[in-house]
This record gives C-alpha cells, sequence and structure tokens, in this order.
C-alpha cells in the first residue's frame, strides 16, 4: 500500500515518526513522507532512506512558526497544507494518509474527502492542554492572536475527520472514549513513544564519556523546562547533597526560551552550581553511554493533563541500559514502575518525597541493579518497537 505521512517539521526531528515509517516500510508498505524543509537539506526529495521517500517543502521555519501561530485567527495555514496534501496525493498514488498532530487533522481531511483515502490521525500527546503551558502563546498580544483556548473547543470536530486514531497509551484512549461518545473502542490504536532496540543498542557504549569519579549521578535527558519538573530537581538538590554528598544533577536537552533566564540564574546559584552538568545538546548516538554513567534516571513532569496522556520515550531508553528510574506520579509511567518494579515513583509536587525517593534506591544498591535488570527486561519483551508494531501494522494490513 502507498502510506503519504504528513508531519509539520523536518523529518528527521521525530524518533516516533521515523520508527513508524520504518516499521511500515520493512513490512512492504511504501511509505512516502511530505514534510518541511527548513534549510537544512539541499535536496528537497530524497528516495531510498530506509526504503522510504521523503518529499520535503522548502520553507521559512519563522515563517510556518507565525502562520501555524495564527491559525485560530486565519485558516491560511490549514489551507497552505490541504493544497500541498492534494499534490502530494496525486504525485505518489496515495492510498491512506498518516498524519501526524491534532492540528493537521483538518488540512488532511480537506485534502482527501473526495476520495477513497482514509486516514489515520497520530496524536502525540494532548494538545489542547499542552499549549496551556507554552508561556509565549499565553502574552496579552500573543493570546489575542493565537487564541490557545480555542484548541479545547476544536479538539471535538479535529477527531471526527479521521478513521483510526493512534494515541500514546491506553490511560488516553479511555479518556477521549469518555469526553466524545461518537468515538468507538474500534478506532484507536495504542502505540507508546518506544525505542527501536536494533537502533539504540548499535551504539557503541563510551565508558569514559564521564570523568564521572566517585560521584553519584542522577540523570535527565530531554527539554528542559519547569512544565517537565525540572525546578523541583534543583530545589532537591541541597537537601540531598546533604544525604549524598557527592551527588551530581546530569541535565542533557534544550531549554525553553521562555525560560531560558531561568534556567541560567538557576544552574549559576552558588548553593547548588557545583552539583550541576548540563550540556544543551548530545547526539542520540551518545544516550546509551551517558544512561550507563548515571545511577539513577529521572522524568520528573509535573501532573497535568497532557502529562497524563502517555509515556516520555526517555523513560523507556533509560529502561533498556538497565538503570533504575524515579518518575513523577503522572498514571502512564507510574503504572510501568509499579507493574514492573523497575523504579519508584514519587509525588509530583513534593521535593521531600523525591528525595525520600532517591535516598531508597541509594541505600540499597541491590535493589537497585535488580530494578535496572526488571527495566531492561520489560522494554525486551514488551516495550520496543519491534513488539508493539502489530497494532500499528493492523491499520494498513
Amino acid at each position: 500500500m502507498n502510506i503519504g505521512v504528513i508531519v509539520d517539521n523536518e523529518y528527521t526531528n521525530d524518533i516516533r515518526v521515523r520508527n513508524e515509517c520504518k516499521i511500515l516500510s520493512e513490512n512492504g508498505h511504501s511509505v512516502y513522507v511530505l514534510c518541511f524543509n527548513f534549510g537544512n537539506y539541499t535536496n528537497n526529495t530524497i528516495k531510498n532512506i530506509d526504503g522510504i521517500t521523503i518529499h520535503r517543502l522548502k520553507f521559512n521555519k519563522n515563517l510556518k512558526n507565525i502562520l501555524f501561530a495564527l491559525t485560530n485567527t486565519f485558516d491560511l495555514y490549514r489551507c497552505w497544507w490541504t493544497i500541498k496534501i492534494k499534490s502530494f496525493i496525486k504525485d505518489y498514488r496515495i492510498e491512506a494518509l498518516h498524519v501526524h498532530d491534532l492540528y493537521m487533522s483538518k488540512a488532511a481531511y480537506y485534502a482527501s474527502r473526495n476520495s477513497d483515502i482514509k486516514t489515520t490521525l497520530d496524536l502525540h500527546e494532548n494538545y489542547p492542554y499542552a499549549v496551556d503551558y507554552y508561556r509565549w502563546m499565553h502574552k496579552p498580544l500573543s493570546k489575542y492572536l493565537i487564541r490557545p483556548d480555542k484548541w479545547k473547543i476544536k479538539e471535538k470536530s479535529y477527531l471526527s475527520y479521521p478513521n483510526k486514531i493512534i494515541v500514546l497509551s491506553d490511560f488516553f484512549k479511555e479518556y477521549l472514549l469518555k469526553k466524545y461518545n461518537f468515538l468507538n473502542n474500534s478506532q484507536f490504536i495504542v502505540f507508546p513513544n518506544v525505542p527501536s532496540i536494533s537502533e539504540l543498542t548499535s551504539y557503541e557504549v563510551d565508558k569514559n564519556i564521564l570523568d564521572k569519579k566517585n560521584c553519584y549521578i542522577l540523570f535527565y535527558f530531554g527539554a528542559i523546562s519547569k512544565r517537565r519538573g525540572i525546578d523541583l530537581l534543583f530545589s532537591s538538590l541541597k537537601k540531598l547533597s546533604q544525604i549524598i554528598p557527592n551527588v551530581k544533577l546530569l541535565l542533557i536537552g534544550p531549554v525553553d526560551k521562555a525560560e531560558s533566564e531561568w534556567f541560567k540564574n538557576k544552574i549559576n546559584e552558588e548553593s547548588i552550581s557545583k552539583f550541576i552538568i548540563y550540556f544543551p545538546w548530545k547526539d542520540i548516538s551518545t544516550l546509551p553511554s551517558y544512561i550507563k554513567a548515571s545511577d539513577i534516571c529521572l522524568s520528573p513532569l509535573k501532573k497535568n493533563p497532557q502529562h497524563e496522556s502517555g509515556i516520555a520515550n526517555k523513560v523507556f531508553q533509560y529502561m533498556l541500559f538497565e538503570k533504575p528510574i524515579i518518575v513523577s506520579n503522572c498514571s502512564p509511567q507510574e503504572s510501568i514502575v509499579n507493574d514492573f518494579k523497575c523504579g519508584l515513583s514519587f509525588e509530583w509536587d513534593s521535593v521531600d518525597d523525591f528525595i525520600e525517593k532517591v535516598n531508597n534506591i541509594y541505600g540499597n544498591p541491590v535493589e537497585s541493579i535488580q530494578m535496572g535488570k526488571r527495566g531492561k527486561r520489560a522494554v525486551f519483551e514488551y516495550f520496543n518497537a519491534e513488539n508493539l508494531s502489530r497494532g500499528l501494522l493492523s491499520i494498513y494490513n
């Protein structure tokens, strides 16, 4: 089947998109991706990347951001995408559409509504609530022009367009089924942000990647912002250092632009700066090495409707490389540590509870090793792209 994948980003920017495309291609489907080129590529169309054809639309990233931000005021972004998807369908004889993110649903519907093409909508997050935490959208002028609250109203119609809906977790599926009675269970496929074992285990582990000495490393990987619980980690460091004198907090990831000043002040704060190691970016190929060099891996997300929609891929990556995890009590990730005994969960806004859970693992090194082993086993037996691909493939088979 000729499957057209639509993503309003550069193809290489999203591991989830790449994993799904690779699964579909490896199972006999012809996969064509329509995405942006923000000036990072010389060729707009490339064939045979893992058997996939990438059709890139050259576009200025700043202009894209402006048009997208104004979607709820002027519908130009949706109209532009509708035109591009129509041409894409014709050029590549697309038989099915796989569209990423809620806000792309309408464009795909209008592009394909006069055909027999079925559409699958892939929800990466609980988008109407995700935008609540984008601080730049809520500034006085921005709020008037962007109208982020409108997504809570528009969600209903946008979910009515696709034939199938992919979600990150059973928790999010049940939430949507309860919220909208026109949806039914058979429409949903659950495909978490699980890793590709073959890809991640192909990277060589560098045992000297950190000058660790005798430090006890707490590791967080991914986008850095208050909504992801990084402020709680900072608040815990001074007290943690009294329990674990050699503790270090290793952070790898880009900082939310709206919070860059806050972050800069925090990592330079005299009382905690010596306990922090920060890198704004590292290639994904080095991730296994940093996980292996760490003692506990963290996902301290603040509890809200957005973070109740699924589990960050970092959690499964931590588990794959045999490290105990500490997660906040957002339901999907808490269920992982409870069901598979691969770590501990803490009350998302309690510094004391977080410290207690760190101390619990620190003080029980034998159990810490067993947690890591159980986590690794869970990923190899269940939480991996190779295993969970059956649901994804069932849509097209």
